[in-house]
């Protein structure tokens, strides 16, 4: 009879371990749980933190559209050429006789173009640097080929990016937009013209009323500020 007893006994114990052990399972499958949700709530956090940066980023200037949200919607827009065109550096240190120390924070952005309409192309530069900019706007150069060798054809100042290539109404040269501002001057929109294979100066140009209807493309669309971050420019060191 004690042998039975304790027999019974015996068997009452093991049910009750077992339970126990049931019951630690089913604790441990819910942890799994409890660290899902915990871990969707990270993901949840890290989705809102992205998409709070792509707003973020999406209101900030880009350095093609944003930037320069004047020009009409008739207008393609370009960047600089990335490539160093080094006949074209020698010809602005030369030009400009822009002293060695100061070559390294000169830089020089520039586009292809053909701005006389005699089918080929020309070189519009933009030299940007303390011995070449001012408050106006920088020191600009419109190039081309005779005989072989780059030359300048005509030097602009108070030049700011970009500037609007729109076409002529006769056929013939170019005419160029773009803002002016500085100083004391109203920011407004003037419209340079070619007479002769030279074009009007800024600071004598005609302030243009409307925009919406011109056509061309817009060159130099770059960011300075941008470049400036990413090291993205060409120098004349």
């Amino acid at each position: 009879m004690k042998k039975n007893t304790v027999s019974l006994l015996f068997a009452a114990a093991a049910l009750v371990f077992a339970a126990g052990c049931t019951g630690g399972t089913n604790n441990s499958s819910s942890a799994p749980e409890t660290g899902a949700v915990e871990h969707d709530s990270e993901n949840y956090e890290a989705a809102d933190t992205d998409m709070t940066e792509t707003e973020v980023q999406s209101a900030e200037p880009d350095g093609g559209t944003a930037v320069f949200d004047w020009l009409p919607a008739g207008v393609e827009q370009e960047k600089s050429e990335t490539e160093p065109n080094e006949e074209l550096r020698q010809l602005i240190v030369e030009y400009f006789e822009i002293p060695d120390y100061e070559l390294a924070d000169s830089r020089y952005y520039y586009n292809y173009v053909d701005l006389d309409s005699d089918g080929t192309n020309e070189i519009f530069a933009v030299v940007v640097g303390s011995y070449t900019s001012g408050t106006g706007g920088s020191s600009a150069l419109w190039c081309g080929e005779e005989d072989g060798t780059l030359v300048v054809k005509q030097e602009l100042t108070l030049v700011n990016m970009p500037v609007i290539v729109a076409d002529s109404e006769d056929g013939g040269a170019k005419r160029l937009i773009l803002e002016r501002s500085g100083g004391a001057v109203e920011t407004e929109y003037v419209e340079l013209t070619c007479t002769d294979g030279v074009y009007t100066n800024v600071s004598e140009a005609e302030a243009v009323d409307a925009l919406d209807n011109v056509r061309g493309v817009a060159i130099l669309c770059n960011d300075l500020a941008d470049d400036m971050q990413t090291g993205n420019y060409l120098t004349l060191e």
